[in-house]
């Protein structure tokens, strides 16, 4: 029975799979001996390295024959089958020089054909040079050296560490320029972003700002990498600094940088874009405040087109603070003449369109904006008008004189009507309904889906105002009440003084002291009897309004309880009479009353002797004129 073992050999060894039969492997082994010193030979006496005509990439030629030779040696070794050729004994104890050889060559072979098969156009011409007198060196072993000669080993090194000094040369400069890519990568991002990053959060300025400063001063710091990335690539590729070729490579790392602007300045666009879409169906991106700054309407910022540091201007500082990020670093190229490359940026078609679109509807929005504002025109009376010349003039006439009543009393003047209490309830009641209505106007209102106004501000402003013009009505009747009340209490207190002192027969001062209060009684009794049902109607209006009076007006105006003790605050000269004023006004007419019917006799008798010093007065005058007439001094 036949064994069948697996042989490990080379695909071509004759022993790669096969029986253990002594037979047949005695007839492989006397084909083998024949014929393996003729191949070997051949093989060791080709190039070291073979180059494709078309793609000029090497190879090692190390012939795959030798491999098997060796693995052959090594199987015939441990069987013992047989002698082995001088040749093949040779080749397999200079195996492991080969092994290196070859090792060193694949090495050499893999970094010579990375170099030709990453070298970019730009980067060619700065590395030809070099690569020529690699490939002078490496011509002897495409052609006159093979593996059997002599320091072979010695040119191999020499020839590798030429090659792998480029390799690692231009892979550092390759490495450079990634990371220069890397850096203008980390530039595209918004510069300017909503609060927190939140979707619903409003773009704050102040916040925009501080991300401003920190992008600038990456950008700054990011272009000295830059500087320095080129001028340590300068310096790997060999290169003249003032050479054509060094500056066409300029240009390609400039144009990365380039493009780096380009990408970062159109994120931030696109972001504002997408952010004042009005389909986009986003939050608010901006929001400014409607306030009321007497006489006008104003927005924070201004909405008005032309008006310095508004919304536009304030728009148009973010946009140039965003393309401003491209003059933060010296221009890489500066054969082009430019120092930086925010002119290429402003000259950018596609950045120009979209900046020119965003403005449009910035333009857009403004107008929406002031159409709104407008339609508040008709509350401007309230903060435009005058308040005390309209106050006066409806106390005088009851309402605002037109031009046409003016005019029809040019020469006597327009009558005097002061309004009725009426009038004052309509006067107010209108404040009222206003001040409902402004009540009612939203807080906040969205324009084209990214702008929101914030009209607290106006609102709260208008609602004072209103209150302003209600309160001065108002006002006006808690003076009057407070202010006639005050008078009469006033009155009453001098009245009962005045008509509390006695009069005696011939106390002619006293007489006419008592006279005179009992007559200021009188004139004032008519308008005072009158004046408490008016008084009690205007504090009822007023308390409709919530208005607040005096604690003492309702104290003055409330009805006498019968047999209520006074308090001890009652007047020294009446200790029981009534605190309120309408039972004090009638208190002080019963005793002028009383008084009057008093001093009655006390005043006819003043009367009688008046006339009778009246009739003395006559006679002596009349003696003194016929005593002039006779002794006059012209006679």
């Amino acid at each position: 029975m036949v064994q069948k073992t697996l042989v490990l050999g080379c695909w071509d060894s004759p022993w790669h799979v096969g029986y253990r039969d002594p037979r047949y492997e005695e007839k492989l082994y006397v084909n083998w001996s024949q014929t393996v010193s003729e191949r070997s030979q051949y093989n060791l006496a080709q190039p070291l390295i073979r180059r494709d005509p078309d793609t000029k990439l090497i190879t090692v030629n190390f012939d795959p024959q030798l491999v098997s030779v060796l693995r052959e040696v090594s199987y015939l070794s441990s069987s013992q089958m047989g002698a082995i050729p001088a040749v093949a004994a040779e080749i397999y104890s200079s195996r492991e020089s080969f092994w290196q050889m070859v090792a060193n060559l694949e090495l050499m072979v893999n970094r010579y054909n990375r170099v030709l098969k990453t070298v970019l156009e730009v980067e060619y011409p700065l590395i030809q040079g070099q690569l020529q007198d690699i490939d002078l060196k490496l011509k002897e072993a495409e052609e006159t050296l093979n593996w059997k000669m002599e320091g072979v080993s010695g040119h191999i090194s020499m020839v590798m560490d030429g090659v792998h000094d480029l390799e690692r040369r231009i892979q550092k400069a390759k490495d450079n320029v990634e990371e220069i890519q890397t850096i203008v990568r980390a530039w595209v991002s918004p510069i300017l972003e909503r609060k927190d990053c939140k979707k619903e959060s409003l773009l704050v300025l102040e916040d925009c700002q501080d991300r401003l400063e920190k992008r600038y001063s990456l950008v700054r710091e990011s272009g000295q990498r830059i500087h320095s990335l080129l001028k340590e690539n300068q310096s790997l590729l060999l290169a003249d600094p003032a050479s054509d070729i060094w500056k066409a490579y300029v240009d390609y790392v400039d144009e990365i940088v380039l493009d780096g602007f380009f990408t970062a300045i159109e994120c931030s666009l696109k972001y504002l874009l997408e952010n004042t879409d009005p389909k986009a169906g986003l939050a608010p991106l901006f929001e400014v405040q409607l306030d009321l700054v007497i006489p006008d309407l104003i927005f924070h910022p201004s909405m008005d087109p032309g008006t310095n540091d508004g919304f536009y201007d304030m728009v148009e500082s973010l946009l140039n603070d965003i393309y401003g990020i491209s003059s933060l670093v010296p221009r890489l190229a500066e054969h082009s003449g430019f120092l930086h490359y925010q002119a290429d940026m402003e000259d950018m078609a596609d950045l120009a369109d979209m900046r020119q679109e965003l403005m449009g509807r910035v333009q857009a929005v403004m107008v929406a904006c002031c159409e709104y504002r407008s339609a508040f025109d008709h509350y401007s009376y309230l903060y435009g008008e005058d308040r005390k010349e309209f106050c006066r003039q409806f106390l005088l006439y009851g309402h605002i004189l037109t031009a046409a009543e003016v005019e029809a009393h040019a020469e006597d003047g327009v009558p005097e009507t002061p309004p009725t209490l009426q009038q004052f309830k309509e006067q107010i009641d209108s404040y009222e309904k206003i001040y409902e209505e402004v009540n009612r106007i939203e807080p906040f209102s969205v324009f084209h889906g990214w702008m929101k106004v914030d009209a607290r501000p106006f609102k709260a402003s208008l609602l004072n105002t209103i209150k302003r013009w209600s309160l001065v009505f108002k006002q006006h009747l808690v003076d009057h009440v407070t202010h006639s009340l005050a008078d009469l209490e006033e009155f009453i207190k001098t009245a009962e003084q005045g008509l509390s002192k006695k009069v005696d027969k011939g106390d002619y001062g006293g007489l006419v002291e008592v006279m005179g209060h009992l007559l200021a009684v009188k004139e004032r009794q008519s308008v005072t009897n009158a004046m408490f049902e008016p008084l009690k109607q205007t504090i009822e209006l007023l308390k409709t309004y919530e208005q607040q009076l005096p604690e003492e007006v309702y104290k003055q105006l409330e009805p006498a309880e019968p047999g209520r003790v006074p308090p001890a605050s009652a007047t020294a000269t009446c200790p029981l009479c009534p605190q309120e004023l309408p039972d004090q006004w009638s208190h002080v007419q019963k005793v002028a009353q009383a008084l009057k019917q008093h001093v009655a006799p006390l005043q006819a008798s003043e009367g009688a002797a008046l006339r009778r010093r009246c009739a003395a007065f006559e006679g002596r005058q009349r003696r003194f004129r016929e005593h002039f007439r006779r002794e006059a001094p012209f006679r």
